[in-house]
């Protein structure tokens, strides 16, 4: 989600929850942990919580320890203040610590892959594989400093209509955008605007280049559109080298994939896990 996210932002940038002390030790993580086998951590995106995961991990429940993330400011999740995608990636690293690195692979939706991908960058061996799903490494356009201030004011002072347009642009028909506004109606607003916020000036392309972890990059139909090949996907999204990049597209997913699509993407996940713990080092 965070793809579309930052294409909405950045058209509208033209013509709380809870929170932890600036200070502090990174914010606790809910999850919800079963299973045994090789962990899966399953990250969300912007709006969702971490129980959306669930038709895709019953999937996986067979084979694989699977680990269930409310991002920060999501579910049951503290805000990190002062908010930023490294005190995100912080707080993830104290889940993923707590898992073996050998056998580890997250698989992370939308603005979440920020959050892995940062991760990454700080804590190369923490996982063997690293699964983004419908993600920008960067905003498709740079915002000038005055259009992001003006759309930052429109979040506060028309966030409800602002956010329902997103959301309604995202889903598949007017039935799924309408859940997808519910959604993310349960999620605070001082959580969404952070998010965007920080989104609008992130770019983890940089992590791509040191990238230790096997990578995979999944797209749905909604993101990868029949008639574009991958390196023009690639460009739109931030990855500057495609050819380095393995990808797949998954033609019937979109926005809930992981609900409306839970055995072609489990199918993916583990095809991608056998690989990427096989794989040497």
């Amino acid at each position: 989600m965070v793809t579309a996210a930052l294409v909405v932002v950045a058209a509208y940038a033209g013509p709380g929850g809870r929170s932890a002390g600036a200070d502090s030790a990174p914010v606790t993580l809910k999850t919800t942990e079963f299973g045994r086998g090789p962990t899966i951590v399953l990250l969300h995106s912007l709006g969702a919580g971490r129980m959306v995961w669930m038709p895709t991990a019953k999937k996986l429940l067979a084979g694989y320890r699977v680990v269930m993330v409310d991002l920060p400011g999501h579910g049951e999740s503290a805000l990190p203040e002062p908010f930023s995608f490294e005190a995100c990636a912080e707080a993830l690293d104290q889940v993923l610590a707590k898992q073996k690195p050998e056998s580890t692979v997250v698989v992370a939706h939308g603005i979440s892959a920020l959050v892995a991908l940062t991760g990454v960058q700080a804590h190369p061996d923490r996982i063997r594989g690293l699964i983004v799903i419908d993600a920008a490494t960067r905003s498709p356009v740079p915002i000038p400093e005055q259009q992001q201030q003006f759309f930052l004011r429109m979040l506060d002072t028309n966030y409800d209509d602002l956010i329902k347009s997103m959301m309604m642009s995202q889903g598949r028909d007017s039935a799924q955008g309408n859940e997808l506004y519910s959604q993310i109606q349960s999620v605070p607003a001082a959580s969404v605007k952070a998010y965007l916020k920080a989104a609008m000036n992130a770019d983890a392309s940089a992590a791509l280049k040191r990238m230790k972890p096997a990578f995979l990059f999944v797209g749905s139909g909604k993101r990868w559109p029949d008639g574009k090949d991958w390196p023009t996907v690639a460009k739109e999204l931030g990855y500057d080298d495609p050819a380095t990049v393995t990808a797949r597209r998954l033609a019937e997913g979109g926005p809930l994939i992981m609900k409306d699509h839970p055995d072609s993407l489990a199918t993916v996940i583990r095809e991608f896990t056998a690989q990427a713990i096989t794989a040497k080092k």
